[in-house]
């Protein structure tokens, strides 16, 4: 399939592609710093993935717009380039971790969608 088969005039200009979703199994960890900031990280073949459909979209700081559904909780965020790791990891906000109950350690699946 070629792009101008894929391509319609009546379709949004930003209309993100298929395959915008992805299941991520991870740890919840927590930054060692000042701050009580806890994150989940992708692996790295989601990671790969995500980099080289969307890296050219990347905002500040490499930065990808998504929502994450972690259980019955949904909300907007966005995935961050880890230096270390060499993945993409999100931030698990207090109210998330509190309504799903999730502390440092912690295995979770969460649906992560580009938008």
């Amino acid at each position: 399939m070629t792009f101008e088969d894929r391509w319609s005039p009546l379709l949004p200009a930003d209309d993100p592609p298929a395959g915008r979703d992805y299941t991520v199994r991870s740890r919840v960890w927590r930054y060692k710093g000042a701050a009580a900031w806890y994150f989940a990280n992708l692996s790295g073949e989601q990671s790969a993935d995500i980099k080289s459909r969307y890296g050219v979209t990347a905002k500040g700081w490499g930065s990808i717009r998504v929502r994450v559904r972690i259980g019955k909780t949904e909300w907007s965020t966005s995935l961050f380039p880890d230096k270390k790791s060499g993945t993409y990891l999100f931030a698990i906000k207090a109210d998330v971790r509190k309504a799903e109950n999730l502390s440092d350690g912690d295995s979770i699946t969460a649906r992560v969608s580009v938008v």
